[in-house]
């Protein structure tokens, strides 16, 4: 029921095709995947660029990013997102992992002014690559995605980013700062 003290408005409901049924409109629940690779003295951060063909923010850089299905949690969705956008398989490279804050988010925006009302629920995931980063995944490419980079986080601010990842980025760095500088 809509209140004058709370500025919600009710969700609403649309019928399924055979009547019987309901489903409610509501917001949605998306990942976002901050991904370091600590190598020699440098941290990276795995970003990938947009392709042409997306609808939201084409041809800008984001993180691997996209919404939770039925029946995921939300690290089961990180891990299948970053690895349809990437090729990157989150559990080949468990012997590398330093932190990942047991699987969990770090932080989570609920605030409706993003993108679509999304929720997002922001992981962080911190690996040794010292004898090497991944690179193979820069070679990766779909419908989604024109391009995939580690970019060392000190250039960082020379990259345009589509929603807000930016901040999403400074506030891992800024949560992890211990861990990035072991």
């Amino acid at each position: 029921m809509e209140s004058p003290i709370f500025k919600n408005r009710i969700n609403k409901e649309h019928k399924v095709e055979d009547g019987k049924r309901s489903v409610w409109e509501s917001r949605s629940v998306a990942v976002n995947a901050v991904i370091f690779g600590l190598n020699s003295d440098n941290i990276f951060v795995m970003i990938e660029k947009r392709s042409w063909s997306m609808m939201d923010a084409p041809g800008k850089y984001c993180l691997p990013c996209g919404y939770m299905d039925w029946d995921e949690d939300g690290y089961e969705a990180l891990t299948r997102e970053v690895y349809e956008e990437t090729s990157f398989y989150i559990p080949k490279y468990k012997m590398y992992l330093i932190e990942d804050n047991e699987e969990e988010p770090f932080f989570v925006n609920t605030k409706p002014t993003q993108n679509r009302q999304n929720i997002v629920l922001n992981y962080a995931i911190v690996y040794d690559f010292s004898k090497g980063l991944p690179k193979e995944i820069e070679s990766y490419t779909d419908h989604e995605i024109e391009g995939i980079r580690w970019v060392p986080i000190e250039q960082l601010s020379k990259i345009d980013f589509a929603f807000d990842h930016a901040s999403v980025i400074e506030k891992a760095i800024k949560k992890f700062r211990n861990v990035l500088e072991a």
